[in-house]
């Protein structure tokens, strides 16, 4: 007579069990998916003011939530021209507001050019309006003593000009009376070539087509004025962010200026946690040293795979508030970036892989 043993079902039952507690702990537990990096903190945008070898003044942006320069200007200056620059801030206060005025440059070039650019707009005005009234003995009379005068005027300021001129090639006289004087005569030469036009045209009078022909020339002349006068408010440097001054060493640097109300990290990421980010996406960020919890928006993600430490990496962007500015520009910090929530299957999965 044969007796069968009594099946166990303990074992199927435990691990259908142990099954079931997985699957509710799966459910229920959702664990924070950290990533483990080093950040370089970057200032959200940077200005650069420099010159060159060759006189130029160069302005270029730097937005480093682009990636790249923003905007790139620079003046041109002829060769022996003589240029002077004026800083209008205060370098002691370091903060400075966009559009805050920071250069005033002059150029003796362009302010001999707009003063005889003035002086026959002046002396075309003045002609059209000699051509434009009746020719009367008294004013003839008077347009000759202004004329006369003006002429004496003249000597008397070119024998000014003259010891001026000998005291400054000995470099007894400075640049700025030079030009006083130079400045001085040259107007005096502009208002007898008016007097004498007003003469002229007392004497002969026009007909229409010679008035037309004035007038083209005024409108001719006006033109160049506008655009001297736009090229000498290029000339006025303009702040075009907002920030804090900082320390420039080398001698070419003029100005540079940074703005950290927000800063950017760079990030390198391996390319096998790329699949969990974005562009735009919200995460928070843990710095060591640091025990304010971070919230940051992803601004870039290139598609450019670096090495490092023998891994396959990409840089990430990650855009912060810096509102206490504690995060300076140049630090390199290790820290945690807290992606977002997982489940445990994946968590184990990603402790397993790794």
């Amino acid at each position: 007579m044969r007796y069968s043993g009594k099946k166990s079902y303990l074992f199927p039952a435990l691990i259908l069990s142990v099954i079931i507690l997985l699957l509710m702990l799966n459910l229920l537990i959702k664990p924070d998916l950290t990533i483990k990096t080093f950040c370089e903190v970057f200032p959200k945008e940077k200005w650069v003011l420099t010159k060159d070898n060759n006189g130029q003044i160069i302005s270029s942006v730097i937005d480093y939530t682009e990636g790249h320069t923003t905007k790139y200007s620079f003046n041109q200056f002829e060769r022996g021209e003589y240029i002077s620059l004026k800083f209008s801030v205060d370098k002691k206060e370091k903060y400075i507001n966009r559009g805050d005025t920071i250069i005033s440059i002059k150029s003796s070039e362009l302010e001999d050019r707009l003063i005889t650019v003035e002086g026959e707009l002046q002396v075309a005005k003045a002609n059209l309006k000699s051509q434009s009234t009746g020719q009367k003995e008294s004013l003839i009379k008077e347009a000759e003593t202004r004329l006369n005068y003006t002429r004496e005027k003249i000597k008397e300021q070119e024998i000014m000009f003259g010891r001026v001129n000998s005291l400054h090639e000995k470099g007894l006289a400075s640049q700025e009376e030079y030009e006083t004087q130079k400045w001085i005569l040259d107007l005096l030469e502009i208002e007898k070539k008016i007097y004498e036009a007003q003469l002229q045209n007392l004497l002969t009078g026009a007909k229409d087509e010679e008035l037309n022909l004035i007038k083209s020339e005024i409108n001719s002349i006006e033109s160049r004025l506008d655009f001297l006068k736009n090229r000498r408010n290029d000339l006025t440097i303009i702040s075009p962010i907002s920030g804090y001054m900082a320390n420039a060493f080398s001698p070419d640097t003029l100005l540079t200026l940074i703005n950290d109300n927000e800063v950017i990290l760079n990030t390198p990421v391996k390319i096998e946690d790329l699949a969990f980010l974005r562009d735009n996406q919200n995460i928070e960020l843990k710095l060591n040293d640091f025990e304010k919890e971070y919230s940051g928006l992803i601004v870039s993600i290139p598609r450019e795979v670096k090495f490092l430490n023998n891994q396959q990496v990409v840089f990430v962007s990650i855009k912060l508030e810096n509102n206490d500015r504690k995060l300076l520009p140049g630090m390199i910090k290790e820290g945690f970036l807290r992606i977002k929530e997982i489940s445990l299957l994946e968590y184990f999965g990603r402790i397993l892989n790794t």
